[in-house]
C-alpha cells in the first residue's frame, strides 16, 4: 500500500541528466581478512533484476553493470557456494550509473561509500532523522514494559499514543523540511513517497510541484503522480467512486446501490483499537439519525483469517448498518480505490454521491450531521 523502493525494469538515461555514462562501476576493499570467498550485488538493471558475484581477492572486489536510477541495491557476503548470506553483512544502497567506492570496516553494513550523489543525500537525511530514530526506539523500550504491568485502558496509554504521534509528527516535519530545501535529490523524492500519507493532499502537492521534472519523470516519481491523482479523485466536492462488495451473508453491495441518502463510508476493522473506539460515537450516530435519510456503510479492512473477529466485532460493538470487506486487510481494493492509509476513516456522501465531508469523528460526526440533518 505505501510507496518504498521501486525495482521496475525501466531504462531511464535520456530522463535524467546525469552525463553520458549509463554504467556503474564498484571497488569494495575489506579492511580486514574475512573467511568469506564472494561478494554479491542484487540490483536492478536495465534487463530486470540481476545478482552478479565477485570473488574476493587481495580483500578487493568489483563489479560493473547498467542499472535502473535510484532502484534498491544490496551486496551480500557469501561463502564458497553458500546459498544464505550472514544477514549481518548485507549493505544496502541506492544504485546510479556511477564510479562507486565501497569500503568495509567491519561488517558489511557499517560499509562506508563513496563517489555517489543519491547516497551522500541519503546520509544527510538519515542524519537529520536519526534523533527522531532514537527516540522511538527508547519510546518502543518504556511501551513494552509498561504493556507488561499496566492495563490496556488505562489512562497512561493514552499518554503513550500522544507521545508517538508527537514522533511521528516531529519526523514528518523534519522530512518535509529537508524535501522543500532539497527539490533536485532523489532522497527528496523517496522521504516524499514515504510520508505522504501524513500528509494533506495540499503539502504533497505543493511538495511535488517544487521537486525537479527529472525526478518526477523516475519511475517512483511516476508512481507518486498515479498516488496524487487517487487522492484527487476522492476530496471534498468529488462524486464518490462506486464499488461492490460482500456482505457479511456474502452478498454482494454496490455503493450506487444506497444513492438517495446521506451516507457515511466507515473504513475501520476488527483489529484497530482506534476504530472500536471510535465505534460507540458512530452507533450514537447512528440511532439519532437514522430515521432522517442518513444511512452508513462499513468497510472492513479485517482478512480472510480475521472473518470470525469480523463478525463478532459487528455484534459486539452492535454495528446494525450494513458491512462489507472484501477479507483482503490493507490489500483491500476499495481502500486503494478511496486513498485509505489509515483507520477509522470515513466520507460522508450527500443524497447524490458527491463526498461532502470526510474525517468525522466523536463529536465532530454528531454536529456535522445536526447542522445537515437538523437536531
Amino acid at each position: 500500500m505505501k510507496l518504498a523502493f521501486l525495482t521496475l525494469a525501466l531504462l531511464l538515461s535520456g530522463q535524467l541528466s546525469y552525463g553520458q555514462q549509463n554504467y556503474f562501476t564498484i571497488v569494495g576493499k575489506l579492511a580486514k581478512k574475512t573467511a568469506y570467498k564472494y561478494v554479491y550485488l542484487n540490483y536492478e538493471s536495465t534487463e530486470g533484476f540481476k545478482q552478479d558475484s565477485s570473488l574476493i581477492k587481495n580483500g578487493v572486489f568489483h563489479f560493473k553493470g547498467f542499472p535502473v536510477y535510484g532502484t534498491h541495491a544490496y551486496i551480500q557476503l557469501k561463502g564458497n557456494g553458500a546459498m544464505d548470506p550472514d544477514e549481518g553483512n548485507q549493505f544496502d544502497f541506492s544504485i546510479e550509473p556511477v564510479n562507486f567506492k565501497i569500503q568495509v570496516d567491519g561488517n558489511l553494513n557499517e560499509s562506508h561509500i563513496d563517489g555517489s550523489p543519491i547516497n551522500k543525500d541519503f546520509q544527510e537525511i538519515k542524519r537529520i532523522l536519526r534523533p527522531v530514530e532514537l527516540a522511538r526506539e527508547k519510546w518502543y523500550e518504556r511501551y513494552e514494559q509498561f504493556k507488561l504491568i499496566a492495563n490496556p485502558d488505562s489512562n497512561e496509554l493514552n499518554k503513550y499514543s500522544i507521545e508517538y504521534q508527537k514522533l511521528e509528527q516531529d519526523e514528518t516535519d523534519l522530512a518535509v523540511d529537508y524535501i522543500a530545501n532539497h527539490p533536485g535529490s532523489f532522497p527528496s523524492l523517496m522521504a516524499l513517497g514515504k510520508f505522504y500519507p501524513r500528509l494533506t493532499l495540499r503539502q504533497i502537492e505543493d511538495l511535488w510541484y517544487n521537486l525537479k521534472e527529472s525526478l518526477k519523470q523516475t519511475p517512483l516519481g511516476k508512481e507518486l503522480r498515479i498516488q496524487l491523482n487517487s487522492m484527487n479523485a476522492v476530496q471534498i466536492g468529488k462524486t464518490a467512486p462506486d464499488f461492490s462488495a460482500r456482505d457479511t451473508s456474502g452478498n454482494m453491495v454496490s455503493l450506487s446501490s444506497l444513492k438517495g441518502k446521506y451516507l457515511l463510508l466507515d473504513f475501520w476493522a476488527s483489529w484497530c483499537g482506534p476504530c472500536r473506539n471510535e465505534n460507540p460515537n458512530v452507533v450514537k450516530a447512528y440511532q439519532k439519525f437514522k430515521d432522517k435519510n442518513f444511512e452508513i456503510l462499513g468497510v472492513s479492512l479485517d482478512d480472510e483469517h480475521a472473518k470470525e473477529k469480523w463478525l463478532k466485532a459487528i455484534k459486539d460493538d452492535q454495528l446494525t448498518w450494513v458491512q462489507v470487506s472484501d477479507l483482503k486487510g490493507w490489500q483491500s481494493e476499495v481502500a486503494e480505490l478511496y486513498h485509505v492509509r489509515g483507520i477509522p476513516q470515513n466520507f460522508l456522501l450527500n443524497p447524490e454521491g458527491v463526498i461532502i465531508a470526510t474525517d468525522l469523528r466523536g463529536e465532530k460526526l454528531l454536529k456535522t450531521l445536526e447542522d445537515i440533518l437538523g437536531k
